[in-house]
């Protein structure tokens, strides 16, 4: 993605009003919109249904297509946008007309059917309101129910001026009095109608449709020929399903309890002659159907919740994050249906904050896939160097960060941070100052410190120290600060020092091959030992142990079985220490003085990565003895990412704004967090902007408190 267009979207003042207004509210009115539904048991269902119905894609289309036939319509299996697109062509010309009005439709954008309509002297009138204002723009949608939210009224009055010929004020209210009188015309008019479908029922042959406006049953209804475009996924077996569909999407959408229209149409309107045209669309669907891999991204009700709480969505919006389809699916689904070419750079901006996955209506694995995706890219030149020669050898890559060390002296300030980086890479510091490289890592403290530990004489449960890189090399003092805390606590802790990377850049790079020969590497020195636990203080990390190894190695049983051990013994730091809380807290929490009070950030692979949220809270208060504010979107990503936050610093810079402004409306004057990254990236944007908010890992806040007590 070229990085003008980025920074023109993140210019645009508009765009990211109307984004960051959307996102503040969506959140709101969705928990009020599933209020008294339990969404996980409806999207569980959901997704057991739509996966069982993707194994047995081909017979339900079939069985629509018989169903279909038999209620009077006639049905139009397309293997390919050419195909349907001249199929609808064919149908329209063969009743003598030359003017197509439409209801919404995304599949049509998919096949860019009004291109090809229009090239062959076929008028097409979008007659959802938002899809109208694309039209007239000539654009494509930026959402996915929402096509037209990066435009504000000023933009829509001047292209209602330019449609009607008469000057529209921009004001709301006239300017919909004067869609509503445009589009009026042309239902009245309009020879042939087409519509979308938010599912079709193999059992009946009928179609269910979900609209906020009334364009939907005039287009349906008032043209003789009605023809709906579909994807073959949406089909369900029956209407109990079909509900669920129709349940779930507005309130995932909009958090709206209900649209303002449900339409279920089973065979041609009414009699005289009318039709009724149901093109399935398979642009290979089917073939995606039957991939064991990717597969489940066809899962989608097309509710658009992804994009709704993306955090690179709301900076860049719709027209960057996507190709037809917006969104994290809509990264998934592009090169399926349009070809890798159009993917390769989209499929890069996802940030990997798993934000998506907890909203999906259907439960798929968005941010997986988007990372398995990135292995069937090309990728940039000296990646595999980087990857595949240099962090693959482990005291090669320890050299380097050493060797860094010396070089980072002359950008370091009096305080020996690091605010500007020469020539071209100063942008990368993208408004934040950054840490140095510690002049001796952790790892050598260790053996330091093993050299001269004495073995304690009491039966302690053993743990083994994962730290992670980061934390290694430029946080040593916070990996000192953990091993205190848990022998503290009572454990027993060793530093492996064959330890080395995780693998999750190389992973989220796309190197598959390198992430998978490191798995092996850590699964090794990880087992050889004897220990109850393996304790990381860095969230991917413990996501990569407990998560990825598993699944990278799957293919060979003895591995996977390896990987698997390790993985059920694999915590992260607050796990841990929030299991001595009950024992410890009465004495800890009470403090000598006043109790400090911090706000928390909940890094995005701890939460959603690993499912933990409710430890870090318990170790603060009652072992560290902290009162904690909560902060808004204490869970929503920091920009960090990783190496995204250098390949992409405008959109990582608006991101971290973003998390720095909920953070000093809290008035705490410490930040606590259980991730490396997400510390170097709030730290540096706090410091650099002079607050004087300090940034403090949970183990360095117990650590002290300990030392306290």
């Amino acid at each position: 993605m070229a990085k003008d267009v980025i920074r023109q979207k993140i210019n645009d003042a508009f765009l990211r009003r109307a984004l960051k207004n959307f996102a503040a509210a969506y959140p709101v009115a969705r928990a009020r919109a599933f209020e008294g539904l339990d969404f996980e048991e409806l999207r569980g269902r959901i997704s057991t249904f739509k996966q069982e119905g993707l194994r047995n894609l081909p017979e339900l289309v079939a069985r629509f297509t018989t169903s279909a036939e038999r209620a009077g319509a006639a049905v139009h299996l397309c293997t390919t946008p050419e195909e349907a697109n001249r199929t609808i062509h064919g149908i329209i010309t063969s009743r003598g007309a030359d003017f197509l009005v439409k209801s919404k439709a995304m599949t049509s954008e998919e096949i860019e059917l009004n291109h090809y309509l229009e090239e062959r002297g076929v008028r097409c009138l979008e007659t959802d309101l938002g899809e109208w204002i694309i039209q007239l723009a000539g654009e494509r949608p930026s959402h996915m129910v929402m096509p037209a939210i990066h435009k504000n009224r000023e933009d829509v009055a001047e292209l209602f001026s330019r449609a009607t010929g008469r000057e529209c004020p921009p004001d709301i209210p006239q300017l919909v009095q004067v869609a509503r009188e445009t589009l009026r015309s042309g239902f009245l008019a309009g020879q042939v109608g087409l519509s979308g479908a938010n599912v079709a029922m193999a059992d009946s042959g009928a179609i269910g449709i979900v609209t906020n406006e009334g364009n939907g049953r005039l287009v349906t209804t008032l043209p003789r020929t009605h023809i709906a475009l579909i994807g073959v996924e949406k089909i369900v077996p029956s209407l109990k399903e079909a509900l669920d569909v129709i349940n779930i999407l507005p309130k995932n959408a909009t958090g709206q309890k209900i649209t303002s229209y449900v339409s279920f149409i089973k065979g041609p309107t009414g009699g005289d002659g009318r039709e009724l045209h149901i093109v399935l669309l398979d642009n290979g669907r089917l073939r995606l159907a039957a991939d064991p891999d990717f597969s489940e991204a066809l899962k989608c009700v097309k509710c658009g919740a992804c994009a709704n709480v993306c955090p690179i969505y709301e900076i860049v919006g719709g027209h960057v994050f996507g190709h037809i389809y917006v969104g994290g699916i809509g990264l998934v689904l592009t090169p399926f249906f349009h070809g890798f070419d159009k993917a390769e750079e989209i499929l890069k901006l996802c940030i990997g904050c798993k934000k998506c996955n907890e909203v999906c209506a259907s439960r798929i694995d968005i941010e997986g896939l988007i990372v398995d995706l990135r292995d069937k890219i090309r990728k940039p030149a000296g990646q595999k160097f980087l990857f595949g020669t240099l962090m693959k050898n482990r005291k090669l890559f320890h050299a380097t960060l050493r060797a860094a060390y010396l070089a980072q002296k002359p950008f370091q300030s009096e305080g020996g941070r690091i605010r500007h980086l020469p020539l071209i890479l100063n942008r990368e510091t993208a408004n934040r100052s950054l840490p140095p490289i510690a002049e001796r890592p952790f790892r050598d403290l260790a053996l330091d410190k093993s050299e001269s530990r004495v073995p304690s004489p009491e039966s302690r449960e053993k743990v083994l120290f994962y730290s992670g890189c980061l934390a290694d090399f430029v946080y040593p003092e916070m990996c000192m600060d953990t091993v205190a805390s848990l022998e503290a606590l009572g454990y027993e802790v060793s530093f492996p020092q064959k330890q080395t990377c995780c693998g999750i850049p190389a992973r989220y790079s796309g190197e598959m091959e390198v992430a998978r020969d490191l798995a092996r590497i850590n699964t090794d020195v990880l087992l050889e030992p004897e220990a109850d636990y393996v304790v990381t203080i860095c969230p991917t990390c413990t996501m990569s142990l407990r998560h990825d190894f598993p699944k990278l190695l799957s293919a060979d049983p003895l591995w996977r079985e390896k990987a698997e051990r390790l993985a059920a013994k694999t915590f992260n730091f607050s796990e841990l220490a929030a299991r001595k809380s009950g024992a410890r807290g009465a004495g800890l929490g009470a403090g000598k003085g006043e109790r400090i009070s911090v706000t928390y950030h909940d890094a995005c692979h701890l939460k959603r990565g690993c499912g933990v949220y409710e430890e870090p809270r318990r170790v603060l208060t009652e072992l560290v003895g902290v009162e904690i504010r909560e902060m808004a979107d204490c869970d929503k990503c920091c920009g960090f990412g990783g190496s995204y936050s250098i390949k992409y610093p405008e959109i990582s810079r608006e991101v971290l704004r973003n998390k720095m402004e909920n953070i000093a409306a809290t008035g705490a004057k410490t930040v606590a967090v259980d991730c490396p990254g997400c510390k170097l990236q709030i730290e540096g944007g706090l410091e650099a902007a002079g607050t004087g908010i300090a940034v403090e890992h949970s183990a360095t806040l117990l650590a002290r408190r300990l030392a306290e007590s």
